[in-house]
């Protein structure tokens, strides 16, 4: 029987040297005939602050996205078109829930030909929203920029940024885990234990890296400036006018639309069997990039790692769970994040909410979510 074949990130739409993260950096213009949209995005944050930005998009000419040729260009207008949604939806002083035809048709041209919805999400406003400011640097965070933020702040900056961080330190990570799969479809013990020994040490830089969030992306900012702008669509949902779809309910931009920890549960066989934590991971998945999501799925069908490790050494098992303690420990510092960036500034200014970006009760959703991966120690 011949050995199994190792997993190829690149026939993923991932890379060893990025990630998840795309291989190329992002368009920052699109072709000519795009203009409109390319000269829309300085002035978003402006327009906003004025109220102004549904009457301005209604001038909008309705643009064929078919002329988007590349994958790059297709994501470019994605960002454009479905933070566009964002601002007419929510850049108001009260939600309107009808997107304009202009905007609606050329936006759920882009979702269908990428396979994600329609609506901002993890791949568009982190994946794919960064500029490096020296290309002949590498890619860094001490070398990037934003293309699109909703308020021009700082802050909000920061915030896609520093997620953006979070993706580049997981990339040692996402490498060791898929090595460490091949390996243990190949019996091979100490190469098992080089490859978790690296994984367990990339998801400690991402819990390094997530921790950045606090030096230049203030709560009070983030909760009543920034967050608002990635809400999702509640019932009875949006209506995208002269799609001939009936209204569509969507969550809003949430960090459990990364793929890099729903891999890390995949890979390392972590089950998530609560209704509340199973469904919403499950749903996030639609989020993804479909090849992202492809990566996913193989690496739950694998159990490689986790078979290997049950039936291996206490060495090997040590290496396994201090892998789950890492992800365990992320998991933890995601929650303290997350209850000073949401919970604290609910119950400060607009009384108790529990509700994330997602549109998820993230903080039972967390809790249950760091049980589930505690309890997939082995004994």
């Amino acid at each position: 029987m011949s050995a199994p074949h190792p997993i190829d990130l690149a026939a993923y739409g991932a890379s060893r040297t990025r990630g998840f993260v795309p291989e190329h950096d992002p368009l920052d213009r699109l072709p000519d005939a795009f203009r409109a949209l390319d000269d829309l995005v300085p002035i978003i944050p402006a327009l906003i602050m004025n109220q102004d930005i549904r009457r301005f998009l209604t001038g909008l000419p309705e643009l064929d996205t078919a002329a988007l040729t590349s994958g790059a260009e297709t994501e470019r207008g994605m960002l454009i078109l479905s933070a566009l949604a964002m601002a007419h939806v929510w850049g108001g002083k009260e939600p309107d829930f009808t997107l304009p035809r202009n905007i609606a048709m050329p936006l759920m041209a882009l979702s269908q030909r990428l396979g994600r919805p329609p609506i901002v999400m993890h791949a568009t406003l982190v994946l794919n929203n960064w500029r490096r400011l020296d290309p002949a640097r590498p890619l860094a965070l001490d070398n990037v920029d934003t293309q699109f933020t909703f308020t021009g702040s700082f802050d909000e900056k920061w915030f896609y940024l520093a997620t953006l961080g979070v993706e580049l330190a997981g990339v040692p990570a996402i490498v060791a885990l898929v090595d460490a799969v091949t390996a243990s479809q190949n019996g091979d013990d100490a190469a098992i234990m080089e490859h978790l020994t690296a994984l367990d040490t990339g998801i400690r830089q991402m819990s390094a890296a997530l921790m950045r969030m606090t030096e230049r992306c203030d709560p009070y900012m983030f909760y009543n400036r920034i967050r608002p702008y990635l809400a999702g669509w509640p019932a009875p949902g949006l209506t995208y006018a002269g799609t001939g779809t009936a209204p569509q309910i969507w969550a809003g931009g949430s960090a459990a639309q990364s793929s890099l920890l729903q891999s890390f549960d995949a890979g390392l066989g972590i089950r998530h069997e609560h209704a509340h934590t199973r469904d919403f991971l499950d749903a996030m998945l639609q989020y993804m990039p479909p090849n992202h999501r492809a990566l996913v799925g193989v690496l739950r069908e694998t159990g490689a790692i986790r078979t290997r490790a049950d039936n291996g050494s206490a060495t090997l098992r040590d290496a396994y769970n201090a892998c789950i303690a890492a992800t365990d420990e992320f998991r933890r510092k995601h929650i303290g994040l997350t209850s000073q960036y949401i919970i604290k500034q609910a119950s400060t200014h607009v009384g108790p909410g529990t509700i994330g970006t997602g549109g998820t009760d993230f903080v039972e959703f967390l809790r249950e979510s760091r049980v589930e991966t505690a309890r997939s120690q082995l004994k």
